[in-house]
C-alpha cells in the first residue's frame, strides 16, 4: 500500500530553506515514507513537548529531523517540520505549531 505525503505550507517553507543536497537527502525520506510510514520513531513526550501521535525520520547524518504524523484512513503521512536536530529545536518548533494548529492560530 502506497501512502500519500504531504507537506503543511510551514513545512515545505522548511524543505525550501535547506542547501540543495539537504533537500534531495530530505526528498529520499520523504519518498520512502511513501510505502514504510512508521519507518520513523514515535516520539511521545520529547524534550519537554508533548508529541504523542508523532514520529520522527533521521537523515544528513543524523543531523536533521522530519516530524510527521500518520494519517491511518487516510492512507497521508502529514509532514510537520523539517530541520536540525540542534538540541531539539525541531521539537519545539513543531510543538508550537501543534499548539497553535488547536488554539486556531494556524501552523
Amino acid at each position: 500500500m502506497t501512502y500519500r505525503v504531504t507537506l503543511r505550507d510551514v513545512a515545505v517553507k522548511d524543505f525550501r530553506s535547506l542547501d540543495g543536497e539537504t533537500q534531495r537527502q530530505a526528498q529520499r525520506q520523504l519518498d520512502k515514507l511513501k510505502k514504510s510510514p512508521k519507518v520513523g520513531a514515535d516520539l511521545g513526550s520529547k524534550m519537554g513537548v508533548d508529541l504523542t501521535g508523532y514520529r520522527a525520520l533521521h537523515f544528513g547524518k543524523n543531523q536533521y529531523r522530519i516530524v510527521y504524523r500518520v494519517l491511518e484512513p487516510e492512507k497521508e503521512v502529514e509532514v510537520w517540520g523539517i530541520a536540525r536536530r540542534e538540541g531539539g529545536a525541531v521539537y519545539r518548533m513543531v510543538g508550537k505549531r501543534v499548539e497553535d494548529e488547536k488554539t486556531g492560530k494556524g501552523a
